[in-house]
């Protein structure tokens, strides 16, 4: 269950990215593709694995850019006290643009490093 709920956490965060980095009427608008992972880096306040920026600027066509972040999901037995456990799940997300249109970004669960653990401790 927890799985589900990040991806569905991290599939919202990468379609409110996608405004913020094609709207040419605001400062913020038009951003590299590094500044993109940067966002998503830090809406997941997650931690970064992972990033890979294959064209730096504001144009270009195909993969632009990948980022890949722990996301940290809860679960556990809230019912009477009881316990909660962190897990952490491996998302990888990709900044595309096809020949014409704006910049895309999808969200998909990996398989999480040898060095990550498959739960962590509450912080």
């Amino acid at each position: 269950m927890a799985r589900k709920q990040v991806m569905a956490r991290a599939e919202q965060i990468a379609h409110e990215t996608e405004p913020w980095a094609t709207d040419s009427h605001n400062l913020e608008g038009w951003a590299s593709n590094q500044a993109m992972l940067n966002r998503l880096v830090s809406q997941t306040e997650g931690e970064r694995l992972t990033s890979v920026v294959h064209n730096p600027g504001e144009h270009g066509v195909g993969l632009l850019a990948t980022v890949e972040v722990v996301m940290v999901g809860v679960t556990g037995n809230h019912w009477m006290g009881g316990e909660q456990t962190d897990y952490n799940v491996c998302v990888r997300f990709e900044v595309r643009r096809e020949s014409s249109g704006p910049r895309e970004v999808t969200a998909e669960a990996i398989d999480c490093p040898p060095g990550v653990p498959a739960t962590r401790a509450p912080r």
